[in-house]
């Protein structure tokens, strides 16, 4: 499949030193940098903020809605691509370095969110597109960029003292290093919304879960260990451990996608996260969170690549599949709220484990019925 969209584009295939790859390394390891710093900033502003239990679950929800707004106009075929990501991202990003209020932190992480979406949707489908028989395994190297920068963001919050601010503001700063860097982005083929009544658009709902999953650990991870009686420093030092298996893990994507089909290792990747977080919640916080990031790590590239198979090449579809995953996202705080008000935030753990483990099952079923229905 993509061989043949690269044909169709009727370009020379980019190597590592082209600006499609510099750009959108660069980005995605900015968009994980963000990611991976709200979960250990979340503490440090809900003192700041003074914020009651779970409600800096609101800043989740406004990156979430963000990101939502963002990839739902990739649905209907919009021109926002690589580069108006980026601006909003340093927008966003240099909104939440100045904090100046609680309900301005809302409105720049909804607007760093937007950002995030832009780029989740225009990076993929360049990577995959743009690369040929490559495309998979670029997908997932791409997409391990995004697990260096969250490795590195909560090292850089201990070494800013555990301030946020000048760690978003760096973020900010290099959003227009990638915008320079940036290519042209591309008008898209097709304008309007897709058909909607089509049933293999029904595959978008197992990546709605994973978009729970991806933002319950990241965004509730930290705090869930402090919970479970661990230190601010040594929560800081698993979570980027978390990532360090994560980016492992997609490194490992670019050689696997080659020899194993994209649905085993979905499956795969949604089996052992279930594992790791049950380990996590059994007794063992620390050892489970860091071997949980190799397994979630696979989950979103193998799906992807999966699913378009099945909902073909319209860049309608990949945003079709992000604005699921980012709807999960969004809703997933919402309502892990009142749960982890009665359960402490450590009852992430469980969450996480049993939907995963759901997802998988469900996944294993259905997933035939689900290739039958793919294009000719």
């Amino acid at each position: 499949m993509t061989s043949a969209i690269a044909s169709q584009a009727g370009t020379p295939v980019p190597g590592f030193a082209s600006r499609l790859f510099a750009s959108g390394a660069l980005a995605f390891f900015l968009t994980g940098n963000l990611v991976s710093l709200y979960g250990v900033a979340l503490p440090a502003w809900s003192e700041t903020y003074a914020l009651a239990e779970g409600q800096g679950g609101a800043l989740l929800a406004a990156q979430g809605a963000g990101s939502f707004a963002a990839v739902l106009a990739g649905v209907f075929g919009l021109p926002l691509g690589q580069r108006a990501g980026l601006v909003a991202l340093g927008l966003g990003t240099l909104g939440l370095a100045l904090g100046p209020a609680w309900g301005l932190m809302l409105l720049a992480a909804a607007v760093a969110g937007a950002g995030f979406g832009f780029l989740c949707v225009a990076v993929n489908r360049a990577f995959l597109a743009g690369f040929g028989d490559r495309g998979p395994g670029m997908v997932g190297l791409v997409n391990a960029f995004f697990g260096l920068g969250a490795i590195g963001a909560p090292l850089l919050f201990l070494l800013a003292g555990e301030s946020p601010g000048p760690v978003m503001g760096a973020i900010a700063a290099l959003s227009v290093v990638a915008l320079l860097l940036s290519p042209r982005d591309d008008a898209p083929l097709t304008r309007g919304l897709p058909d909607l009544r089509q049933k293999r658009l029904l595959v978008t709902l197992f990546i709605f879960w994973n978009g729970l999953i991806e933002g319950a650990i990241t965004g509730f991870g930290a705090s869930a260990l402090i919970d479970a009686r661990l230190s601010s420093e040594a929560a800081a030092q698993l979570t980027s451990g978390f990532f360090v298996t994560y980016l492992a893990a997609r490194i490992a994507l670019y050689w696997l996608a080659a020899r194993i089909p994209p649905g085993p290792l979905f499956l795969f990747g949604l089996l052992g996260a279930s594992a790791c977080m049950a380990a996590a919640a059994l007794g063992a916080p620390g050892l489970g969170f860091i071997l949980a990031g190799a397994f979630v790590g696979v989950i979103f590239p193998a799906y992807y690549v999966w699913a378009i198979g099945v909902l073909g090449p319209d860049g309608r579809m990949t945003a079709a599949i992000l604005t699921m995953a980012l709807l999960g996202g969004t809703l997933g705080p919402i309502l892990l709220r009142p749960i982890l008000a009665t359960t402490g935030e450590e009852g992430v753990f469980w969450i996480v484990s049993m939907v995963s483990l759901g997802v998988a099952l469900s996944f294993a079923t259905l997933k035939g019925r689900a290739q039958a229905l793919a294009p000719a």
